[in-house]
């Protein structure tokens, strides 16, 4: 490919493949020497770029463009809600396993506290909107790089009873403080939705405007099919495979 014949198509085609070559949070030589590694215009390569970080591929440190630092992570149901993976090694629930699992460290910003419960959670909890239930706040990262936000909502009652009203919840995470009192899980529902971030989850997941994210609504009952907890996840597309399994028998 020769500068004078370069296309969109063909430089994203080459910057693709350039990538493909480099290890995970290696910074891009700047455009115009990344245009000439190529064969392709300056004006292409920032375009392609642009496009690029769109898509999760690169993203921007400072005036750098860096390659993704993160490996997709794999989000597997039913696997990650079992006792055995949620407390493996001590684990503070699903999260911080799977992120383990990767080979990458996780952490988290928990903030608890009590919220109004939006109509769409008030629903599923069987509540009126606007009643205030147990909150739990939470910002993830992999390797110190943000991958999900979420908001667990709690009926009171039910948070209180388990003790997962303070910042650590313990081995297992709050599923696994539910199952010591009466209101054990027994089943979970999942909606998943793709749309754009809002300003703010923008600004939590460092994400350009154009990225997309799935909304990801947990709804977890017990036996006698009262809904204890929902949550609301969001996360980067570009991050996360989502996997679930049934049995068909």
């Amino acid at each position: 490919m020769t500068s004078g014949k370069s296309t969109l198509p063909d430089t994203l085609s080459a910057l693709r493949a350039y990538i493909a070559a480099q290890e995970p949070g290696t910074a891009l030589p700047s455009e115009t020497a990344l245009a000439e590694e190529i064969g392709s215009t300056r004006t292409l390569v920032n375009t392609a770029i642009s496009q690029l970080m769109s898509e999760g591929q690169l993203i921007r440190q400072g005036k750098k463009a860096i390659v993704q630092p993160i490996k997709t992570i794999v989000r597997q149901v039913p696997t990650r809600y079992t006792a055995a993976y949620r407390e493996a090694q001590g684990a503070r629930g699903a999260f911080d396993a799977e992120i383990r699992e990767h080979g990458m460290q996780p952490r988290w910003t928990t903030e608890p506290g009590q919220a109004a419960a939006p109509e769409k959670v008030a629903q599923l909890l069987g509540i009126e909107a606007g009643a205030e239930v147990a909150v739990r706040a939470r910002e993830m990262f992999a390797n110190d790089v943000p991958v999900q936000v979420a908001i667990t909502y709690i009926p009171t009652d039910v948070a209180t009873s388990a003790g997962v009203t303070d910042i650590d919840s313990g081995t297992g995470g709050i599923i696994s403080r539910m199952g010591e009192t009466d209101n054990k899980q027994a089943s979970v529902t999942e909606t998943i939705g793709v749309r754009v971030p809002t300003e703010r989850e923008q600004e939590q997941l460092r994400l350009p405007g154009d990225a997309r994210v799935y909304e990801l609504i947990h709804a977890a009952r017990t036996a006698e099919g009262r809904c204890v907890e929902v949550t609301v996840h969001v996360m980067p597309v570009h991050l996360w495979d989502l996997s679930y399994t049934w049995d068909l028998s």
